[in-house]
């Protein structure tokens, strides 16, 4: 199970402040500690829960965070000295900003003491695959712990560890403590006793390695980072500043693992389609005895056309197998239906199971006569961040209630609001003749910062109609006028451009389609 409260976080808001409200304190540091005491008897009842339903000997509870303390809010870290001897806060890259506790508890699995190895959250993974018997994905940076836990011999250990930073978001007491660069990009690389924290002063990973501010610091003798030691070891130094080269990756495309499954977005009733599905074995030893299965609504029919079984599956292979679906007759339109795949096979460890859902729509009626996108039943809509708003362009609250579609002050009463990536399907049935609308950053989003940047793509029947040129609200929209006779299914997608998703919010204005007269 993984559990993730959202306490201790900005806002400081809690029912009450209990054992707090007489301490002379502000109202969020009395809330911020409620909020520790509130998360702290969370997991005492977790693991009471546990021990009463039996299953504390069966059982590892890991507690961790994910930064250092903040100060958020007007919360005051430095009254309750949560970083300790450590320097820094909540988006520093020095080790009150990264490290934090890792707390394992297993009555008879997890001996009692402490370590001081670096355990990054990415060896979670494989440790609790190996903790269960699981194979584990062969591309992630993880090692496992579990001997650690377990009482043996040390984990191993990694080389170095490797942090980025590319923030604008930012607090005083975490820009002190980065001399005012709490906003630059920034690296940081720890290799065992040295600790190296680089500043770019432009936003620009590829900068050369001398316009960058390097600082090195030797946590065996200075663990709160305050004598900086480049300039003395300068060799040392460099060493780690190439480790961070190293480290980095423009992009890292994961191997497959387990199982995917694909289908398609419409499922017409009485008429047969394709779905496909691969069981990756992802992991770096063989599974054996490697097996596909389809399970589909009552009713409906599968057929494999493709062998289903394989008695081998060597690491970085697959099965792939592909069925014939027929839903049954009379089934419901607009109504989604699930597919699922099931693979199995026999890992290592022992059997393993793998599952993915898809889902399938029975189309809504095509429409009979030229609409408003916003004014039609789409099939699917996926959207980054809330929901998909007909007629306004508010990227945060419920359709309905945001400023209506913008462009450079010019208002359109109707339309789609999306935040990237976006992904909204229409049902056509081949009786469009055009599809015509604008598309860009909107009013709304520009108004919170000029940092978006998206592109957008239709497509018919999943073949490309159009693709916009990066839009951005200093841009301003692009017109779309496309060709969708006999397309069946319009996909309208909006990608993030510039990995900066958090101001990708964009309109698609008098978003229209056309029906075809005769039709």
């Amino acid at each position: 199970m993984l559990l993730t409260p959202t306490v201790p976080h900005a806002p400081s808001d809690v029912p009450a402040h209990g054992a707090y409200a007489s301490r002379s304190w502000s109202a969020a540091d009395k809330g911020h500690a409620a909020q520790v005491s509130l998360f702290d008897a969370l997991v005492g009842d977790v693991v009471d829960r546990l021990g009463a339903l039996g299953l504390a000997d069966d059982t590892i509870v890991l507690v961790t965070s994910d930064n250092g303390p903040h100060e958020e809010g007007g919360v005051n870290p430095d009254l309750f000295d949560s970083n300790g001897p450590l320097r820094g806060y909540k988006r520093n890259l020095y080790e009150g900003g990264v490290r934090v506790p890792l707390v394992a508890w297993g009555p008879g699995r997890v001996r009692t003491g402490t370590s001081d190895r670096p355990t990054p959250l990415t060896d979670l993974l494989p440790t609790l695959a190996e903790l269960g018997g699981a194979p584990a994905p062969s591309d992630v940076d993880g090692l496992s712990v579990a001997p650690l836990l377990a009482g043996g011999t040390e984990a191993a250990l990694h080389d170095h560890l490797y942090w980025f930073r590319d923030e604008r978001g930012v607090t005083s007491r975490a820009n002190a403590q980065d001399k005012q660069r709490a906003t630059w990009l920034a690296e940081a690389l720890r290799k065992d006793r040295w600790k190296a924290v680089r500043f770019a002063p432009v936003r620009d990973h590829a900068l050369p390695d001398d316009q960058w501010q390097v600082e090195l610091y030797d946590l065996a003798t200075d663990i709160g980072e305050s004598s900086d030691l480049a300039s003395r070891h300068p060799a040392r130094a460099a060493e780690l500043v190439a480790l961070m080269r190293s480290s980095w990756e423009d992009s890292y495309p994961r191997a497959a693992f387990g199982t995917t499954l694909t289908v398609p977005s419409l499922a017409v009733p009485g008429q047969a389609f394709t779905v496909t599905a691969a069981l990756a074995n992802g992991s770096s030893r063989p599974w054996s005895s490697a097996a596909l299965a389809l399970r589909a609504p009552t009713g409906w029919t599968v057929q494999a056309v493709t062998p289903t079984t394989a008695a081998q599956l060597a690491p970085g292979a697959a099965l792939t197998v592909g069925w014939q679906v027929t839903p049954r007759a009379g089934a419901p339109a607009s109504t989604p239906w699930t597919l699922t795949a099931e693979g199995t096979a026999l890992a290592p460890g022992g059997p393993v199971r793998y599952e993915d859902a898809g889902l399938v729509t029975t189309p809504p009626p095509a429409p009979t006569r030229d609409s408003y996108l916003s004014d039609l039943t789409w099939i699917r809509a996926v959207n980054g961040w809330g929901p998909v708003e007909r007629d306004t362009s508010n990227g945060k609250n419920a359709g309905g209630d945001g400023t209506p579609i913008a462009f450079g002050g010019t208002t359109y009463a109707k339309g789609l609001g999306v935040h990237a990536h976006s992904d909204v399907a229409f049902h056509l049935g081949a009786v469009g003749d055009r599809f015509t609308a604008l598309v860009g950053i909107d009013d709304f989003s520009a108004r919170q910062s000029s940092a978006g940047a998206t592109r957008a793509t239709v497509y018919g029947d999943d073949r490309v109609l159009f693709t916009s040129p990066v839009l951005t609200a200093a841009g301003g929209p692009v017109p779309v006028d496309v060709d969708v006779r006999g397309v069946r299914v319009l996909r309208l997608e909006v990608a993030d451009a510039n990995a900066r998703t958090s101001f990708d919010h964009t309109s698609w204005a008098l978003a229209r389609v056309t029906v075809r007269t005769g039709t």
